[in-house]
Parts: structure tokens; sequence; C-alpha cells
């Protein structure tokens, strides 16, 4: 039992390194922004609405009977932290290629859950490169940004913080069991614009925290395989 309390010492210490790391990114935002919703130093504010390089859309709607094969489709537990997770895994559906052209997700999409329970309304994902073209659920509403206004990668991580969470589904509706955000809400949410040359000092550490997390994510999960295999030798 020595061995199988010293795997889970190690894990416990990867586990504690990853959550040390990841709580770098909101702390770095925050350091270099202040605080989006009380804006302490006074950067200059816009509705979202005004520096979006797009329209809003909401997503593709499909009955359950058209789940099982076809193209991939993005739900609401692909997602967490800001990125998509386990995309080699997501449920697919038929569609026509005149609704893949339509609702393609597209890398630089910001994604927002518009309609869910109150824990996973207004949930966000910046989508990256994907293995193969994919479509988005109906409980969802995409956009982009205007780059020379805001970078997506300080609007990503802006929008994990709590206080921007609760700024976003400030006029949600309840219903049993479901809340609801429109278009009109999130195009509302008053969004700080810090200068370009800041942006990009933020986006570099950014990618250079991504790099240590990734890093971090592989040791516990390293660490978290070798106390089950060993747990399963000696106990099995």
């Amino acid at each position: 039992m020595d061995l199988l309390d010293r795997a889970a010492g190690i894990r416990r210490l990867r586990e504690a390194a990853l959550a040390k790391a990841r709580d770098t990114t909101p702390a770095l935002f925050l350091s270099m922004f202040g605080d989006p919703d009380t804006n302490p130093l006074g950067w200059p504010v816009s509705p979202l609405g005004n520096i979006l390089a797009n329209s809003m859309q909401n997503g593709l709607y499909r009955p359950a009977s058209d789940y099982g094969e076809g193209t991939p489709i993005l739900r609401i537990d692909n997602f967490a932290g800001g990125e998509i997770v386990g995309s080699k895994g997501l449920k697919r559906v038929r569609v026509e290629a005149a609704a893949v052209a339509l609702y393609g997700l597209r890398t630089g999409d910001f994604l927002i859950n518009r309609v869910n329970s109150p824990s996973h309304l207004g949930k966000s994902v910046l989508v990256g490169a994907l293995d193969e073209p994919a479509v988005f659920e109906s409980n969802m509403l995409r956009f982009a940004l205007d780059q020379s206004r805001l970078r997506s990668e300080v609007f990503l991580v802006m929008l994990q913080l709590p206080q921007m969470r609760v700024a976003l589904t400030r006029n949600a509706k309840h219903a049993i069991n479901q809340s609801s955000i429109n278009q009109r809400d999130v195009a509302a949410l008053r969004v700080p614009c810090p200068p370009p040359r800041l942006q990009r000092e933020f986006a570099n550490r950014w990618e250079q925290l991504r790099s240590i997390i990734a890093q971090q994510e592989r040791a516990f999960a390293i660490a978290q395989e070798a106390e089950r295999a060993l747990m399963a030798r000696l106990l099995g």
C-alpha cells in the first residue's frame, strides 16, 4: 500500500500544479486589464454588438432521429473553460450540404450557450482548428470579433471570469429547469477595449500559459493512469 499512497501523492501534486497553472490565466488578465465589469482602469467600453465582424447567428436544430451519423455537431457538453474538449468524440447528425455551409464552424468563431439550465447558461468557447467540418447546435449562438477592436484571446479569457458570466446572464429569462438569453442580451454586453499594444502583449503571454497548462495536463493524465494501473495490479 505504500506504493499506492506514493502514487496517489504524485497524482495530487500534479493536480494541484495543474489547478495553479489554470488560475494563472485569469490572474494575468486582472493584473493587466483590471476587473472588466467595473473597469477600474477606465478603458474605452463598447457594447459587444458594436465590435463584431459579422452578425450573430443561432445554431442548427435537428430532431433526435437525425442524430447518429453524418456531420459532427458541437454541443454544450463539448466545451469547458473556453475550449473544445473531446473534439474527436463529437456526436454526429445528418444534415444537407447547404446546412453545413450555413452553420459550419470556422476558426475564430465564438459560441455562447443561450438556452440551458442556469449553471450552463452563458458558457462560451472560441473555436480553433477542427479535424473536419462541424456544425453547432441550436441552443448556442455564434459570432466573430473585429480583431482591430478586441482580440479573441482577450475576450475569451474575459468571458470565463465569473463577473462577466454574471453580466452576460443578468437579463436572462427563467422557466422551469431552463433559462435563456437572446441575441439582444449578448449584443448589449458592455466590453472594455484596452489599447491594441496591451492586447497583443496579453495574447503572447496567454499562448505561453496555454503551453504550460498543456504540459501540466499531460503530466496529470500520466499520474492518474499510473495510479489506476498500480491499483489494479495490487488489488486485482
